[in-house]
């Protein structure tokens, strides 16, 4: 739970594990190459993701038949469908992978457990909803729906039933219609399928909207989970907003309320409820706050959000690369690092489309500090030409690895891997090759160092990004291995590092300059710390906090060289 200005945060809003699920799958099989991916239905009640799902070619359709390419695959959506739909879906000659949520998996077969022992079924949930659709698949044709106690009073007498919950239905009156049903049958079975994700954000939203005076309410309008959020806020709170974006939000209303509690859907994404969260916060600023740190603070923004300061990052490791392999700080090879850097980052998240960022602005920029970082390494000879040339369209043609079949980018992780050796090639391999320093060990060691270094530091953005449920697939390190394994390597890592500048204490190489390095680590432990003990989502503050590292091993360089 996150507060601030009396501004709280639910813990509990946002994707549901089922929804997670279902998006990683189609996202596992869009980096596979396996395109175009149809969803039966939409995967998910959120414009904004169905939008940039759609950007990769992640489209809804109804039947099999309504597919364009039968090379696709088809994706069974977490809702779930009905057994006869299921086999007319296998049925069809194209890929089917079923996505299905496993607690949706659960009430179905709860369903068809009691079914065949001849219960009748009766359905507490949203006639017409997709999952309840599939569950009444499975009632062999003896499934009723209702909606809540008052429908239930006008059923008719049962010998045997069995009474189920769409998994997201409100609890209280699931309980509510199974002790209406119970006097309509000489036998009833109760089965609470609630999924418990929906048990913790109903009970977190009854704890903290009684006390609220504005509720928000984030998600889709055709969510039904959102608008039974929304629903039940309004029985708690003097005043509810439910809004899909922060362009919707009423600047009286947040204006006035002393304490507001935001909370979200299970179909919402946390950088969606991010923006509501932070446009909220806009409104309640003092009119006090100065144009001058206003205006400061959307420079800084621009600044990180379109790479700049990443550019600067690098530089600062490529000064202190030379620093450790002991080559003369080459300002040429410094702005190399950075445009080199500069153009491959902004490219790529240009390519992914991320919420927020100027994809036409991020793209031109990129081209040219192509053209720039080629510029850079002319004079240096055709060799490094030839190398930067290399990397460059190698890192351009990543984002579309799949259509030019690089099979071998497609392995899980590969987008942290590829990260890393693309700055060490600047930062450290350049300077060392420049100057003929390849071969010492100290060479070595300052690109091991560096790969080392950025590779952690691109696992944690997307550890960051994966939080924000931003839409990232399995080339994501953190996203391929889950974060158990990832906790593993970052502490390999660390240990790794320690160990590099260690050897080189130990060669005696540069001793005031590693003992400076030595301390900057500790920042980098400080940052492991941080963003691995707690669910934390990408920000500005946390990109400028991880590409911050560097400008400390910079200073530090500096001031080792006073010493």
């Amino acid at each position: 739970m996150e507060k601030e200005q009396d501004v709280t945060v639910a813990k509990s809003a946002g994707f549901c594990p089922g929804v997670k699920r279902a998006i990683d799958k189609v996202l596992e099989l869009e980096a596979a190459g396996k395109k175009p991916v149809y969803t039966i239905g939409p995967l998910i009640h959120n414009k904004q993701v169905t939008d940039m799902l759609a950007a990769k070619q992640i489209t809804s359709i109804d039947r099999p038949q309504d597919a364009a390419d039968k090379s696709g695959v088809l994706v069974i959506r977490a809702h779930g469908i009905t057994p006869q739909f299921q086999q007319e879906v296998q049925s069809c000659g194209m890929e089917v992978v079923d996505a299905t949520c496993p607690l949706v998996k659960h009430a179905q077969n709860i369903i068809d457990k009691f079914a065949q022992q001849g219960y009748h079924t009766v359905i507490v949930g949203d006639g017409g909803h997709a999952e309840v659709i599939g569950l009444l698949g499975y009632t062999q044709g003896k499934g009723v729906v209702v909606s809540g106690p008052e429908e239930a009073a006008r059923l008719p007498h049962f010998d045997k039933v069995n009474v189920v919950s769409q998994t997201t239905q409100k609890e209280s009156v699931f309980y509510e219609t199974a002790e209406e049903v119970k006097k309509h049958a000489d036998e009833c079975q109760i089965s609470n399928t609630i999924c418990q994700p929906t048990k913790d954000r109903q009970k977190e939203t009854i704890e903290l909207a009684k006390s609220a005076d504005l509720v928000i309410v984030v998600g889709g309008r055709h969510s039904a989970n959102t608008a039974r959020l929304a629903l039940l806020c309004k029985g708690l709170a003097p005043a509810v907003l439910h809004v899909e974006t922060e362009s919707e939000l009423e600047v009286q209303p947040v204006q006035r309320a002393k304490k507001i509690f935001i909370t979200a859907g299970a179909s919402t994404p946390n950088w969606v409820i991010d923006r509501v969260a932070a446009r909220v916060r806009e409104i309640r600023k003092p009119n006090a706050k100065s144009v001058l740190s206003g205006l400061f603070g959307k420079m800084w923004h621009f600044l990180v959000r379109n790479c700049f300061y990443t550019a600067f990052a690098a530089a600062a490791l490529a000064y202190v690369c030379m620093r450790l392999e002991g080559v003369p700080t080459d300002g040429n090879l410094l702005a190399f690092a950075g445009l080199f850097v500069f153009a491959l980052t902004a490219f790529n998240r240009a390519a992914e489309a991320e919420p927020g960022q100027n994809k036409r602005f991020l793209t031109l920029a990129s081209l040219l500090a192509a053209a720039g970082a080629v510029g850079c390494a002319a004079p240096v000879g055709k060799g490094a030409l030839a190398l930067g040339i290399v990397f460059l369209l190698a890192g351009f043609a990543y984002p579309y690895r799949h259509l030019l079949k690089f099979q071998l980018l497609s392995l899980p992780g590969t987008k942290d891997v590829v990260t890393a050796l693309g700055w060490a090639y600047a930062c450290a391999f350049l300077p060392a090759y420049t100057h003929g320093m390849l071969l010492r060990k100290a060479a070595y060691l300052a690109v091991f160092y560096t790969v080392l270094l950025v590779f952690m530091r691109s696992v944690t953005l997307g550890f960051t990004s994966a939080n924000k449920d931003l839409i990232i697939g399995r080339e994501s390190f953190y996203k391929a291995f889950g974060m158990k394994k990832t906790k593993w390597a970052v502490t390999l890592v660390l240990l790794a590092l320690t160990a590099a500048l260690g050897t080189l204490l130990s060669l005696t190489w540069k001793p005031a300059l590693v003992g400076m390095l030595l301390i900057g680590h500790l920042y980098t432990v400080f940052i492991v710390i941080y963003y691995y003990s707690k669910t934390s989502t990408r920000s500005v503050k946390d990109e400028t906090l991880i590409d911050g590292q560097f400008f400390v091993l910079w200073a530090l360089s500096g001031l080792a060289a006073y010493l």
